[in-house]
């Protein structure tokens, strides 16, 4: 896997350590979570892992590099099982990342 590094304008930093260097965080929980359910409903952990991951790589594809816009993206699956907690996630992303953004920026 290629890594790839950019340069980032200093008085972005920290904008970048919130939205990039700090982003596997936001995931590897849920991730690992989807994981364990996949095993205990039928699946083997390397059938899991692999799921979890082209799903992944297909979203994002999908999300970024498709010529659909995002309200296009979102009604590709029809059935959202945690979409009634979608407000509540919102607001525990924003909050809390807008609140370290606000410790951390530069004065």
């Amino acid at each position: 896997m290629e890594t790839k590094s950019i340069e980032v304008d200093e008085s972005k930093l920290e904008a970048y350590a919130i939205i990039s260097a700090m982003l596997p965080t936001y995931f590897w929980f849920q991730w690992q979570e989807l994981l364990q359910i996949g095993v205990k409903i039928g699946l083997n952990e390397n059938e899991c892992k692999e799921a979890i991951k082209e799903t992944l790589i297909a979203s994002i594809h999908t999300m970024f590099n498709s010529a659909l816009s995002y309200e296009e993206v979102v009604d590709l699956i029809p059935v959202k099982p945690i979409g009634t907690n979608e407000p509540q996630i919102k607001e525990i992303l924003s909050g809390n990342l807008c609140s370290l953004f606000e410790k951390i920026k530069p004065a």
